[in-house]
């Protein structure tokens, strides 16, 4: 990947902070939010949809700059980047089913994470709203992109932004220990996203091969439904 590495991000304290208040904005909108209750289901996806537009605007006008020029890298490096691509989306898909099969082992169950039921109980349109374009754009900018920001140390930076993004998916699990292990998959995906983006320094690779990984695993819902 050094071939296509771009020079890491300037860093100083206007970054800082736009990179934690799109981690605030992140979850202060996901919050609030989520406190609204309708009796009409139509509604709450209604609000849904609008939480997503605002904080997926936002956080777009955070990295506007450094979208841009990764956008740019992208389109002058096609053919070295589709090759990259390609070849990290099959070693994360083995890595994640790995850990996908650890975690049903330390289970001893193949039940599914709240997380992951709560997806597939949506309607088909707000599962690929949801999962395969909000998800894969802003959890991109705010686990790798802000936290890159104030995490200098890359192994540091790796470890600490998968594990917070794996814990998000799973918070709501029965006990601790549950979260833990059925977070266990998420973590994995959460670490490679952060390692393809310390290896490129180019956000939006991270951002595909995300979209790669939540678009398969969304038709594959759509199959076995």
């Amino acid at each position: 990947m050094d071939n296509i590495k771009l020079e890491k991000e300037i860093v100083n304290h206007k970054t800082v902070l736009l990179g934690i208040g799109n981690i605030l904005v992140y979850l202060f909108v996901s919050m609030a939010f989520s406190l609204f209750e309708f009796n009409d289901i139509r509604i709450t996806y209604a609000f849904d949809v609008l939480s997503y537009i605002i904080i997926a605007t936002l956080s777009i006008l955070f990295f506007r700059k450094r979208l841009k020029r990764d956008i740019t890298h992208i389109k002058e490096n096609r053919s070295k980047y589709i090759s990259e691509i390609v070849k990290n989306q099959l070693i994360m898909f083995i890595l994640f089913m790995v850990a996908s099969f650890i975690s049903v082992f330390l289970l001893k169950s193949d039940e599914q994470s709240v997380n992951q039921q709560a997806i597939e109980s949506l309607p088909t349109l707000m599962i690929f709203i949801s999962a395969v374009l909000y998800s894969p754009l802003v959890e991109e900018l705010v686990f790798r992109g802000s936290f890159r920001r104030f995490i200098k140390n890359d192994i540091l930076f790796i470890i600490i932004s998968g594990f917070v993004f794996g814990m998000l998916h799973t918070v709501m699990e029965a006990s601790f220990i549950e979260a833990i292990i059925k977070g266990i998959p998420y973590i994995t995906l959460g670490v490679y996203f952060a390692y393809l983006y310390v290896k490129t320094e180019n956000i939006c690779i991270s951002v595909i091969c995300h979209f790669v990984h939540n678009f398969l695993a969304v038709m594959l819902i759509f199959f076995f439904k």
